[in-house]
């Protein structure tokens, strides 16, 4: 699920790891996170009906300050389990890339852009202060959507 917000929203690993219930709003049928940045700065993404859907599932009985993503031992997850979380992800997929939660972010960015989204809205979906920061999501990408797709298909293979 946690990958799947990445990859759907496009929040940084910081980001997301710090989420609690406060920050996930119903909106319809979708969901919008309200997403602290750097710089102290607020943003409002919204999710993917399916993920949306997903996502309020997994919400059990957790109170509003709970962690959207809480670790084992209870609390947030830190940046280093998620990457060790994607790192198996790859393995499982056979895959051969330097795959982290920024790439995931990066495909993110690179996906909305070729289904139409402008460089300001992409902008102030991944919270870049400068938008030559996002424009370098404009580079082509033969493969990304193939490995996007095989990464997050790792999480619901019941093997």
């Amino acid at each position: 699920m946690l990958l799947e917000v990445i990859y759907a929203g496009g929040p940084r690993v910081s980001e997301t790891v710090s989420l609690t219930w406060a920050d996930v709003l119903p909106r319809d049928d979708r969901v919008q996170l309200s997403i602290l940045g750097k710089g102290g700065k607020v943003r409002q993404v919204l999710i993917a009906e399916i993920v949306s859907r997903s996502l309020l599932a997994s919400r059990g009985d957790a109170g509003t300050n709970d962690p959207v993503f809480e670790s084992r031992k209870g609390g947030h997850l830190t940046k280093r389990a998620v990457n060790g979380m994607v790192k198996r992800a790859v393995r499982k997929a056979g895959i051969n890339e330097a795959v982290s939660p920024h790439w995931l972010r990066h495909a993110h960015g690179s996906h909305a852009i070729d289904r139409g989204a402008s460089l300001p809205e992409v902008q102030n979906t991944l919270g870049h202060g400068n938008i030559s920061t996002t424009s370098g999501y404009l580079h082509a990408r033969p493969t990304a959507r193939a490995v996007s797709s095989s990464i997050l298909g790792c999480f619901f293979d019941e093997d």
